[in-house]
């Protein structure tokens, strides 16, 4: 009998991550959350990264871009996390969109993006992808009443500059004009 040697898979209802973000948030606070949950993702973003692999006859990097998209958004659905969909926002970020994020709370009421796990996944992935390092922040949620979650991407330093203009009070679109 052979060994696996990577860990096994396990499926839970999507409500985890809803109750466990709000637990984490009630011990630990709002900040800390976001912090544990992404770190959390990026961590286990191994399995999204080796199942995105096998749909390719070659390395995700060697891919054609549209095939990477679609590739990728295939291995989230297959794994019951609904359908990503890409797009260009501007020479430096990129978007992808999902309508049906299971981390996402619809009923809840938060003020702030909720997909925390959902954005270090993606960032493990994109970034095993990339052969460099990619950030994600989530920048639109159903978890606060937005029709969809948009997580944006793209280098470290445009997604953190990108993040301090959303700070400010500014919109998605008046930060990218300011990129």
């Amino acid at each position: 009998m052979e060994r696996e040697d990577r860990a096994p898979e396990v499926s839970l209802p999507a409500a985890t991550l809803i109750a466990l973000r709000r637990a984490l948030r009630k011990e630990a606070g709002p900040l800390a959350t976001v912090h544990a949950l992404h770190d959390a993702g990026y961590v286990s973003g191994d399995g999204f990264y080796e199942g995105l692999s096998r749909n390719f006859a070659e390395a995700p990097n060697a891919v054609a871009e549209g095939d990477f998209w679609k590739g990728l958004s295939r291995e989230f659905e297959t794994r019951g996390w609904g359908r990503l969909a890409h797009d260009r926002l501007h020479p430096a970020l990129g978007l992808l969109r999902s309508a049906a994020s299971p981390e996402a709370d619809p009923s809840g009421d938060e003020t702030q993006p909720g997909c925390a796990y959902t954005a270090g996944v993606l960032a493990h992935v994109l970034t095993r992808s990339a052969d460099g390092p990619i950030a994600v922040l989530e920048v639109a949620c159903r978890s606060r009443g937005d029709e969809e979650c948009h997580f944006a991407f793209g280098s470290e330093s445009a997604i953190h500059e990108v993040y301090g203009l959303l700070l400010e009070g500014r919109t998605l679109n008046q930060a990218l004009d300011e990129l």
